[in-house]
């Protein structure tokens, strides 16, 4: 079964571009809805600056994280370090 995708790009600056996709439902599957926030000052080099899917940003969800884990260790960010090498190893 194939998977179908639409999609619409919003440019809104020469610096980013939104492009907004929907994965579309399946008799198994329910709709995705992702907007890909990309920041386009290169043309070379694009970089998707944040995923929001379902209206949950990917960004604000690791950054309250990170905060989390530096709030928990009173305020030491040496304890977002070791949890970030703990997890690449």
């Amino acid at each position: 079964m194939k998977t179908l995708i639409t999609f619409t790009k919003n440019v809104i600056n020469e610096n980013y571009t939104i492009v907004s996709s929907t994965l579309i439902a399946t008799d198994t599957k329910p709709e995705v809805k992702i907007e890909w926030r990309v920041y386009t000052k290169n043309p070379e080099n694009l970089l998707i600056r944040d995923l929001i899917i379902e209206g949950l940003s990917l960004a604000r969800t690791q950054k309250e994280e990170f905060s989390s884990i530096i709030n928990s260790n009173d305020g030491q960010i040496d304890a977002l370090i070791k949890k970030l090498t703990e997890f690449d190893n």
